[in-house]
């Protein structure tokens, strides 16, 4: 999986296009309107309010996620048909560890 700083900037690279691409501001701070690239202030706005973006709507939906692969969270059925779907695939699960289980020991 990408890490946060991976994640934002990509994140900074989609909503701008030419976000890698750096820009210099003459000495008076004028910037020409029409050119790519951004200046290393407008780089680091964007990546903070991208940060923001993620941490606040990403990054929570991300750790949810990781509690269910873990096993820390449960899957809640939305209905009848689902909890019975859901006691299906328990059911494997627990025949085949048993099955493996049985396998496995030592004689």
């Amino acid at each position: 999986m990408k890490t946060r700083e991976e994640i934002i900037t990509s994140m900074c690279y989609t909503w701008r296009h030419d976000y890698g691409l750096i820009k210099h501001a003459d000495p008076g701070g004028y910037s020409f309107p029409f050119e790519s690239g951004m200046t290393q202030e407008e780089r680091v706005a964007l990546w903070n309010q991208m940060a923001q973006i993620f941490d606040n709507d990403i990054a929570p939906l991300l750790n949810q996620y990781k509690d269910l692969l873990s096993g820390d969270s449960v899957v809640l059925p939305k209905n009848k048909e689902h909890a019975e779907n859901m006691v299906r695939v328990g059911m494997f699960y627990l025949e085949n560890t048993d099955a493996l289980d049985s396998k496995c020991k030592p004689c």
